[in-house]
């Protein structure tokens, strides 16, 4: 099977293009793919995050979770939107001070 040099590049060169639009294609293909897994990819960040700001914060942890046995139901939520509001005001309160401090 002796093949002329000319031959074999040519084959070369039809197979590099090929093997060309095969990547094109699986790119295409697996674009949302790509999205979705940034997306999980993000989610995934965000939960550790949260576990280690948790881990990070045990006080706070074990007072929400102290806070959830004793009080019920509404009266939690009820608690817990008088805390969101408390730190909220903290918060601005904070933002103001650095504000006129100049940081």
């Amino acid at each position: 099977m002796n093949r002329r040099p000319d031959d074999l590049f040519l084959q070369q060169g039809r197979l590099i293009e090929r093997i060309a639009g095969q990547r094109e294609a699986l790119r295409r293909d697996f674009g949302p793919v790509e999205v979705a897994l940034g997306k999980v990819d993000f989610a995934v960040a965000g939960v550790r995050s949260g576990v280690e700001y948790f881990r990070h914060h045990a006080l706070l942890t074990s007072a929400l979770a102290g806070a959830l046995l004793i009080f019920k139901g509404k009266a939690a939520l009820r608690w817990g939107e008088r805390a969101f509001s408390l730190w909220r005001s903290w918060r601005a309160l904070q933002s103001a001070f650095f504000r006129l401090a100049g940081r």
